[in-house]
């Protein structure tokens, strides 16, 4: 109990009778006098004594069933004690390496009650008083540590009154001593001030207290006056007992110990000091108050505050094993906690989980000293991160799996991979700092090649001092056979039966053994020790290591994580809006975040200006950002880039893959959307390869993600890559290559699918990505000179095609001219191709109210039908679209005859029941619509609808138009039950199949809106953005609101 020797300050709280509630707590701090043979000064440090004091009331007296040591929570496992002393203001945690788990001692102060000391009142809402232990208290301590026995120690402590004991801090370390010697599972503890006796006696008398001062492993002080107690008077505080209590029932001289300067304390303090040298120390944290104390009501009535222990008195200097925390309590309430939400309570639970936590290593550690195995930890070499964020469930699963307590008689292997920048390193060096002290030893291998695995070996061999290993540093001329036999000397060492608590960590294993290329690639397995112990972890960008051990992949940052370290690093503050979208646009990727922090730092530019170089000026960007000191590769292009061109050598066609990539969407890559493209460039050999079948598709793709470079997306059978790799692919890899260029535009052309396949629509709306990506990367490349005027002309259509039934006309618009202007140059006025494109332009032109263009695409398109093959049955199509047009323009009587005329030559053709037919159908029962003929109209509607239910898919997209527009017919002829059933089912099937940014759903859920309040709150968390629609229309026109969309046929 030496180590936890500072002089500890002790509350007293009382938790008993009435009369004891009604006194205030005495807090009382003991000091070991000294711990020579002829050393016999009094030790006990008076805190405070309470009113009732002054005024003659005697506190609760100590029995002997009080005293000794009492369990007040007992933990699932065997247990192991830990000690705290608070009563002094001092917790001493212990443990011992012999069993399970740890105990907690508390350990209370001169004049307090051993029971009362822990206790806090509480407000009840009632008469009924009610008092919290928080050392018992299931929602309390037990909580946070249940694996850890709790107990307490009780003594006499009374220095006043009939019940007045002489005492000795040596009298009492000694009883504490003796009683955990008497219960071996409760081998280690600490105490306030009788506890930092007992650790000084523990550490100098090993022999007669064995393992007691080896497992102490942490102790807390609560405002110990380790420098004296400046806010109180040791002569006044005398005076006002002796106003109360004769001569002989006060033993004053304890007092003494609380002048500042006073030697028996800075002797204490000394001795205790003495017992932290070396390694393996216990670590301390002290506590120290906040607010002042009302000391002149405590000793005299008059109101002076003054701070007891001020902080410069109650902390030790601090170290790396020596921390001191502040809590917002006056000197007399600091040990008191009554509910678990009290932010000083979670302060003082943080610090006794981390000595619970620590204690395994530190007892490892202290074990390993002096023997063979153990090795100090260094950092040298290592780039660790100055803005390390913590990353807990990743660090709990490594925990869970790798400490020497999970499994110690067997070899533990983990492993970490994940895209490269993720990191991976930090985490692992957070992991070894934090539990350096539970390894003897930890051996840092760099993993980049066989030769830095064996030169690492080697220099951990030399500074562990293995047999078989030189001493002396080598030089450029020593021979790889020598450095390869003292690399085999350090796997015999780890090896040894008894040296079974080391941690090997073999970072960045990043070359594939399988690539017969690479002479120095290697297998890891060839250099794990052969013994069945240890802990090894290793990073990588593998995922095929996972085969040899326990593994996870390293992912990016949660948001509030990355928002953290991009704050840290660029010194903004993280609440910023534009720091979020920076995040989010840096895919919450570490490597990403640090760089751009970096830039923002030493330039002092902000998120928002930031981000726009980084869209705009993506490579000067990345090129002028300083290399980073805690990344071995120092930017992301070079991290990168070596994964790339390793992949180059092994597999040229996944390294063609990945340039290929940057032109398509990021997200949602799959094997048939390369089959109708690579059928269309039979030149392209590589593409011809990776199309070859499935599984040669899966083997290039297994490349990809055997250096993590993209993820597998197992629900839709699809492969995805992180936003900056795609960034980093478009402008290092693939920037400015044409060919790419040229096959990306056929691949996604020649992807769209005919309106007669099954599902077309969700094909659709998978390819839309991708057009929107390859349009925007390609820009103004002048690719049909490579494509060829023809099959450029086909792409374009195809693709105003898929715009179209998307519902983006000014996309549609723009592909649809570029393929009319290509037509007519390459194929001139008569051909067949060219009309299609003439009627697909006339619909988007009749959608966008463009009559008189609309009107000239049909007609030109008509005549050219007309002119190559008079019975093509194409003509019926567009005469159904001038009735449309008719319509839209007012000429219901000419409309009507178009409608009919292409619905009996449909018929005719294709029967009632044909989509085509169907489509007209609807169209007509549109026009009655308009002419208020709402009859005829719901019949028309209901016979194309029944009839769609019949011949389509129950998603085909022509199918929502009918019933939407059914629900708008309902709605006028004011039948609104069938109305929003009808506009209800018409949502659900667009939001399904379009999306929630198709015309047909924002119009569906804002007409949904108009027709009933009561379900707006609902649509409007469907999407807010159809609010912003036809809102100044709806007021004054809701029958034209609810009717505004009309598929042309």
């Amino acid at each position: 109990l030496r180590e936890a020797e500072a002089p500890t300050v002790v509350y007293g709280s009382s938790a008993g009778s009435k009369s004891v509630r009604r006194r205030a707590q005495v807090y009382i701090s003991v000091f070991p006098t000294s711990y020579s043979d002829n050393c016999h000064g009094e030790c006990t440090l008076l805190r405070r004594w309470t009113r009732q004091l002054i005024r003659g009331t005697k506190m609760r007296a100590v029995t002997e069933d009080d005293t000794g040591l009492t369990v007040l929570y007992e933990s699932p496992a065997p247990s192991i004690e830990y000690v705290s002393s608070t009563p002094f203001r001092a917790c001493y945690l212990a443990v011992a390496d012999t069993f399970p788990c740890d105990s907690i001692i508390a350990i209370h102060g001169i004049g307090a009650h051993p029971d009362d000391t822990w206790c806090k009142k509480v407000d009840t809402g009632s008469s009924t008083e009610r008092y919290v232990n928080w050392l018992s208290d299931a929602r309390m301590l037990p909580a946070v540590v249940p694996d850890a026995r709790i107990m307490r120690y009780g003594y006499q402590s009374q220095w006043f009154g009939d019940e007045a004991i002489s005492q000795k801090v040596s009298t009492v370390a000694q009883r504490l001593l003796l009683n955990l010697r008497r219960d071996r599972k409760v081998r280690y503890l600490f105490d306030r001030d009788d506890g930092l006796g007992a650790m000084v006696d523990a550490q100098r008398s090993e022999n007669e207290w064995p393992g007691i001062f080896k497992c102490t492993t942490g102790m807390a002080f609560f405002g110990t006056p380790f420098r004296g107690a400046g806010g109180l008077d040791p002569t006044v505080m005398l005076q006002a007992a002796l106003s109360q209590y004769a001569e002989d029932q006060i033993q004053g001289a304890v007092l003494n110990i609380l002048a500042p300067g006073n030697e028996t304390l800075i002797d204490l303090l000394t001795y205790f000091l003495e017992t932290r040298q070396g390694e393996g120390k216990a670590y301390i944290a002290c506590f120290f108050e906040q607010k002042s104390s009302n000391v002149g009501a405590i000793l005299h009535g008059s109101p002076i505050q003054k701070f007891v222990v001020d902080e410069t008195s109650g902390c030790l200097d601090q170290s790396e094993w020596t921390e001191k925390y502040s809590l917002s309590r006056d000197h007399f309430g600091m040990n008191k906690f009554g509910r678990p939400e009290e932010e000083d309570f979670q302060t003082v639970c943080e610090v006794i989980k981390k000595i619970v936590e620590g204690s395994p290593g530190l007892i490892s550690t202290r074990n390993q000293e002096g023997n063979d195995f153990y090795v100090q930890f260094q950092l040298t070499g290592l780039r660790v991160a100055g803005h390390f964020v913590a990353r807990d469930a990743e660090m709990e699963k490594i925990e869970e799996h790798l400490l020497p307590t999970k499994a110690p008689d067997r070899q533990k292997i983990y492993i970490l991979h994940g895209l490269g920048g993720i990191g991976k390193t930090q985490l692992t060096i957070a992991y070894a700092r934090k539990h350096q002290r539970t390894y003897s030893a930890i051996v840092w291998v760099n993993g980049r090649s066989r030769d830095t695995v064996v030169q690492s070996l080697a220099a951990f061999g030399r500074r562990a001092s293995v047999a078989g290993v030189s001493q002396s540093t080598p030089g450029m001329m020593q021979q790889a056979p020598d450095m390869n036999a003292e690399a085999d000397a350090v796997l015999r060492w780890l090896g040894l039966g008894k040296n079974s608590r080391w941690l090997m960590i073999f970072d960045n294993v990043d070359r594939d053994v399988q690539n017969d290329e690479d002479g120095q690639a290697y297998d890891v397995t060839s250099f794990l020790p052969a013994a069945d112990h240890g802990s090894i972890l290793i990073t990588t960008r593998l995922p095929s290591l996972g085969e040899i051990g326990k593994s996870i992949e390293v992912t990016r940052l949660g948001n509030d994580q990355a928002l953290e370290l991009l704050s840290n690093r660029s010194g903004l503050d993280p609440s910023l809006s534009d720091m979020n979208k920076l995040v989010q646009r840096l895919g919450n990727l570490p490597l990403a975040l640090v760089q751009a922090g970096t830039y923002m730092r030493e330039t002092k530019t902000g998120c928002s200006k930031y981000l726009d170089l980084y869209q705009k000026s993506w490579t000067d960007l990345v090129a002028e950002t300083p290399r980073l000191r805690d990344y071995e590769n120092g930017s992301i292009q070079t991290t990168w880039m070596i994964s790339y061109n390793r992949i180059r050598h092994s597999n040229p066609t996944a390294a063609k893959l990945l340039q290929l990539w940057a032109y398509l969407d990021r997200q949602d890559v799959w094997y048939e959307l390369f089959l109708p493209g690579s059928a269309a460039c039979r030149e392209c050999e590589w593409l011809q390869k990776l199309t070859q079948s499935e599984i040669g598709f899966k083997s290039v793709i297994r490349s990809l993600l055997a250096y993590s470079l993209i993820e597998a997306q197992q629900h839709t059978e699809s492969y995805s890559i992180h936003p900056v790799v795609h960034d980093w692919c478009a402008e290092t890899i693939s920037d400015g290559n044409d060919d790419l260029k040229t096959i990306a535009l056929t691949i996604v052309g020649e992807a769209v699918p005919d309106d007669t396949e099954a599902a077309y629509w969700v094909s659709q709306q998978r390819l839309i990505p991708h057009v929107d990506r390859c349009i925007r990367q390609i820009g103004d490349s002048d690719l049909q000179s490579r494509l060829g005027d023809v099959k450029a002309c086909s792409i374009f259509h195809e693709l105003g095609v898929l715009y179209d039934d998307q519902g983006k006309s000014a996309e549609a618009e723009k592909m649809y001219q570029q393929a009319l202007d290509g037509k007519e140059k390459a194929l001139g006025p008569n051909d067949p191709s060219l009309f299609g494109t003439l009627n697909n332009l006339g619909n988007i032109y009749t959608s966008q109210g463009k009559s008189a263009e609309a009107e000239k695409m049909y007609q030109r398109a008509l005549d050219g039908f007309k002119k190559w093959d008079p019975n093509n049955l194409f003509t019926l199509e567009i005469v159904n679209n001038f009735g449309t047009l008719y319509k839209d323009q007012g000429k219901h009587t000419e409309a009507e005859e178009m409608y009919q005329r292409a619905l009996d030559g449909q018929e005719k053709a294709w029967g009632p029941n044909h989509p085509n037919t169907l489509n007209t159908v609807h169209n007509l029962g549109t026009l009655y619509y308009k002419q208020g003929n709402f009859t005829e109209a719901e019949e028309m509607y209901q016979r194309a609808l029944d009839g769609k239910e019949k011949a389509l898919d129950p998603n085909h997209p022509s199918k929502f138009d009918t019933i939407y527009n059914l629900g708008a017919l309902y709605y006028v002829q004011g039948k609104l039950t069938e109305a929003e059933k009808m506009l209800q089912r018409a949502l659900d099937g667009s939001m399904r199949v379009f999306g929630p940014n198709h015309p047909l759903t924002l119009q569906t859920i804002n007409n949904l809106r108009l027709l009933t309040a009561t379900r707006s709150e609902q649509i409007e968390e469907i999407h807010p953005r159809a609010h912003d629609r036809n809102d100044d229309e709806s007021a004054t026109n809701q029958t034209s609101t609810i009717i505004t969309l009309d598929r042309p046929g």
